[in-house]
């Protein structure tokens, strides 16, 4: 991920003309959209939409999941309280974040704001992290914490994803983050879309429970669905504004969709919350970033991505041990594209 300057700049951060142009005429920018997803998913997405269909049998969905297709697909967001038990939540949470105090964290995988300033963050404290980053993201987790494993490549929660998507993902990503709060807020804790040209798919099991003081995601109901309602808010550098991380601000949000009608995901830990990344949404988001009692929010995130123009996928995203990829079944393995360890990395890695 791209390093991205904490502080804001003088003057409002400049969008390209064109890009300005499309956005200011939201028929536009809806047919545009529209016609780069459909390239995504059923041109340059045709072998992974033709794996998931000569794969049929593997997705056959129960009624409970077929429901929860239905809602993303109406929505874009769903929510699954009590998904793993509260035994498992916290005897994973717990190993998280001693990993995390430790540092065993991946710096290709954080959020980091403050990278402008020095090449990497080596060196840097726990403290420092939480006062300096947007997000960090422990290393390995398949392997420092094997739990992982089975709800990273649960069978139900990958019939889902495919069976809302279409398709077999190029790109499946497994990684356990931790957001920090900020005042003010940074980057994602303001209204964005993630792709307007292929389908992104994110997954939360939280492992914390979620509040107005553990940033709960805020998701614009429908807004997934590039109609031309959901393409007329416009981006704060496009109105020539210096705020909100040059994002969608609240006001310019709420011009569109009543304050009331917005979904905000708060929930016990050990929930499940999937979005569709193409609708308007923010998160994590503290209700009041001043708020002293504000705390980080801890999640397994698992990342499902379309193809994307000029984007190369890491075909090597989840390292695990092979033993544990041949336990996964038929179905699984066509998410996994493993680098394999061996059992003495994976022991050494775990013994923290």
């Amino acid at each position: 991920m791209k390093p991205i300057p904490t502080k804001q700049a003088a003057t409002a951060p400049r969008s390209r003309s064109v890009l300005r142009t499309v956005r200011g005429r939201p028929r536009l920018y809806s047919a545009i959209c529209k016609a780069r997803l459909f390239y995504s998913r059923r041109v340059a997405g045709a072998p992974a939409r033709a794996l998931f269909l000569r794969n049929r049998n593997l997705f056959h969905m129960s009624e409970f999941e077929a429901e929860q297709v239905k809602c993303l697909r109406a929505t874009g967001y769903t929510l699954i309280r009590d998904f793993i038990s509260k035994e498992l939540n916290d005897y994973i949470y717990r190993q998280a974040d001693a990993l995390f105090h430790a540092l065993e964290i991946d710096p290709t995988r954080a959020y980091s704001v403050q990278m402008h300033e020095r090449p990497s963050l080596d060196g840097l404290t726990y403290e420092q992290l939480a006062a300096s980053e947007k997000m960090i993201a422990l290393r390995e987790p398949l392997i420092q914490i094997p739990e992982v494993m089975g709800i990273a490549f649960h069978e139900s929660i990958l019939r889902i994803a495919a069976n809302f998507l279409g398709y077999v993902p190029p790109l499946y990503r497994v990684t356990l983050v931790r957001d920090f709060p900020h005042n003010p807020p940074l980057h994602s804790s303001n209204f964005h879309k993630d792709n307007d040209e292929s389908d992104s798919l994110q997954i939360f099991l939280y492992l914390v429970d979620i509040d107005d003081t553990c940033g709960p995601l805020v998701y614009i109901p429908g807004s997934n669905h590039y109609d031309v309602r959901s393409c007329r808010p416009r981006l704060s550098r496009d109105l020539g504004l210096a705020a909100n991380d040059g994002r969608l601000s609240d006001e310019e949000v709420e011009r569109i969709y009543p304050r009331e009608s917005w979904a905000r995901l708060r929930t016990g830990r050990g929930s499940l919350a999937m979005i569709h990344g193409n609708g308007i949404h923010k998160g994590p988001a503290w209700a009041d970033s001043a708020n002293p009692a504000n705390r980080p929010r801890t999640a397994l995130k698992l990342d499902l991505h379309g193809y994307k123009r000029g984007v190369v996928r890491d075909l090597r995203e989840n390292p695990m041990p092979q033993t544990d990829f041949e336990r996964l079944s038929e179905m699984q393995r066509l998410f996994a594209h493993p680098t394999f360890v061996d059992a003495q990395a994976r022991a050494m890695a775990h013994a923290v």
